[in-house]
């Protein structure tokens, strides 16, 4: 039978699941707990009927400048079950960066992780759709996209009815730059300017090939080993955001020099979860954990421009400059390499099937989002 959501979060939400949220509920982001004391922990986890273990590649203290979302999902699910389900946090790449926390659902050491789309893209294919270019790169773009209709139907349920993964939140970090690192000390403004240079790029073959198209030097290199390279100048140029440019890890921040906003598509995080691991849930724990993540979503959205705000600082403290190219500029990037340039109608129809699929995807992304980026 199917739930009624409002008399359901009220059912959630009895005078025990009310004094585990009222604190959420009423106090600002910036006071959810996120040191935790361990007993209190191991008491919680003892008494759950449901361990859900949630990988990330980031550190939990850092959730002023990275929206990582991990003690605001931990709080609400284990609020709205009341305690039937505990969340084990592993942070700051304990268990994996990138690629290798996919691999990890997959073999089922872990049943959540937060990854990036590009690197779930060798897994979730038709997700890296995202990353062809000019045609969602805005937050409220892609805003408006990830909560419509269309984006539910042709790209989430089809992922869902696999079988294996589910989206369970998406995270907006912000489009994705060119900025090179302090041992190149070059600034990247017009596509010509990489021709011949070495780019790192994520494990996704849509990035890949428009980074070819380019005539950059492409080089794939897990995220967990950018850092260094940055270091050692074996890389030149990089592509995160300014929030994954901060948030990147071993102190990649100190390495970079000129960030240009290129503005090209979506830095798109998300957290999967395994779908072996909610099918043992009944159908009520089921909704509180997709209740949980709606939360979590609004509280997100509430903050980010705080995060990338906090960010900007962060990298200019460190001597990073940040450029924004003028419009003649960026009007170059698109005409050269937009979506819809003919190098792209092969890759759509491979990742869709057809055209028409994309085309309904791109209207989503005018279409008027309930919800607005503060």
């Amino acid at each position: 039978m199917k739930i009624n959501r409002r008399l359901f979060i009220k059912g959630a939400l009895s005078v025990g699941a009310l004094n585990y949220c009222a604190p959420l509920l009423c106090l600002p982001v910036e006071t959810i707990q996120i040191e935790y004391d361990l007993m209190e922990e191991r008491d919680k986890r003892s008494r759950a009927d449901y361990i859900l273990n949630f990988a990330s590649p980031y550190q939990t203290v850092q959730h002023r400048t990275t929206p990582h979302l991990h003690q605001e999902l931990k709080f609400y699910i284990e609020s709205l079950s009341e305690g039937k389900i505990y969340v084990s946090l592993f942070d700051n790449g304990q268990l994996g960066v990138g690629t290798e926390l996919m691999a990890s659902i997959n073999h089922k050491r872990i049943d959540a992780a937060l990854i990036s789309v590009s690197n779930l893209s060798r897994a979730l294919p038709l997700l890296d759709i995202l990353n062809i270019p000019f045609w969602t790169s805005s937050n409220q773009a892609y805003l408006n996209l990830i909560s419509s209709k269309q984006w539910h139907d042709l790209v989430l349920a089809p992922i869902k009815s696999q079988g294996k993964f589910q989206i369970l939140l998406h995270h907006i970090v912000g489009s994705r730059t060119l900025t090179t690192v302090k041992r190149s000390n070059k600034r990247i403004i017009m596509p010509e300017d990489l021709k011949d240079i070495t780019l790192r790029v994520p494990a996704s073959k849509v990035l890949t090939h428009f980074y070819k198209l380019t005539q950059a030097n492409i080089v794939e290199i897990p995220w967990s080993k950018t850092a260094k390279m940055a270091r050692l100048g074996l890389i030149h140029v990089l592509d995160p955001s300014i929030i994954g440019l901060h948030s990147g890890p071993d102190g990649l921040k100190s390495y970079l020099k000129h960030v240009t906003k290129i503005d090209s598509v979506p830095d798109a995080w998300v957290t999967v979860i395994s779908q072996a691991w909610l099918k043992q849930l009944p159908a009520s724990l089921k909704e509180v954990v997709t209740i949980a993540a709606e939360k979590t979503f609004e509280h997100h959205i509430n903050n980010f421009n705080a995060i990338h705000t906090e960010c900007i600082k962060g990298l200019s403290k460190y001597g990073t400059a940040i450029y924004q190219p003028s419009n003649k500029e960026q009007s170059e990037w698109i005409r050269q390499f937009g979506h819809h340039q003919s190098a792209w109608r092969d890759i759509k129809k491979d990742l869709l099937g057809d055209l028409k699929t994309f085309d309904k995807l791109l209207d989503a992304t005018n279409e008027t989002s309930p919800f607005k980026l503060s």
